[in-house]
């Protein structure tokens, strides 16, 4: 599923080539069916962003929050429909308690 996102919107270490809309944290009462998935990163540039996906199984529907960068980001975008819902592959943590809400920032 992530290299479906990756590939669609051209996330990478410099960020989006296929603007995606910037959202607050995902609602953190829907824990349960939340997934997080860290977009692995190869390009070892030291102030590049890293990307990871937050998956709702219910609604199909994805959030990606950007970090790092050379000032430090901390930035939710999405949700973006998600067509391949394979998890093969894929490290997921159940993420109920990783939902950050006190920073929220479209």
């Amino acid at each position: 599923m992530t290299d479906a996102l990756v590939e669609r919107y051209g996330i990478s270490y410099s960020g989006f080539t296929v603007e995606i809309p910037a959202a607050h944290a995902p609602d953190a009462a829907a824990g349960e069916s939340l997934v997080r998935i860290a977009i692995p990163d190869t390009s070892h540039v030291i102030d590049g962003f890293h990307h990871s996906v937050l998956f709702d199984t219910v609604r199909k529907k994805a959030w990606i929050l950007r970090t790092g960068g050379f000032v430090g980001v901390y930035k939710w975008y999405g949700p973006v429909d998600v067509t391949t819902t394979l998890l093969d592959n894929c490290r997921l943590e159940h993420v109920a308690a990783l939902v950050r809400t006190e920073k929220k920032s479209p």
